[in-house]
């Protein structure tokens, strides 16, 4: 695969399912390599290193589409600025469950002209609640 392909695949993924960590691909790496060398050794316990590694990949790939798939982002109308100026951004996550969701990481992804994406981890959102994230960057 080439960088470009590479690139398209995990833009894909990331808009319409989770993009794989770097550790994620090479534990996958890794997992085939198991399970090829124990389909070419007939051993038992590279079966069940392979296995193992292919279901905390299996678990790591549902678990956090599940935990945020309920999550609301609201994003409050922006106020026309001049170019120089700082715009002042709003967004609001809301946690509509009676759980509280914890430690997430919130990148919102600007036109390319505006800058680099902005970035904020937030510890927790207690159930049924809302975090609002305030920032600014310039025009």
């Amino acid at each position: 695969m080439t960088n470009d392909q590479l690139q398209k695949l995990e833009n894909w993924l990331e808009t319409r399912w989770v993009k794989p960590a770097y550790a994620g691909g090479l534990l996958l790496g890794l997992s085939v390599f198991f399970f090829a060398s124990a389909t070419n050794t007939m051993a038992g316990w590279l079966y069940v290193i392979s296995g193992v590694s292919f279901a905390l990949l299996a678990i790591a790939a549902i678990l956090p589409a599940r935990s945020i798939s309920p999550l609301q982002v609201r994003r409050r109308p922006i106020s026309p600025v001049s170019a120089g100026d700082d715009l002042c951004i709003e967004l609001e996550l809301i946690n509509p469950l009676p759980q509280p969701k914890t430690l997430l990481q919130v990148r919102d992804i600007l036109p390319e002209t505006l800058g680099t994406p902005a970035r904020e981890a937030i510890a927790a959102i207690p159930p049924r609640s809302s975090h609002r994230w305030l920032y600014y960057q310039k025009a």
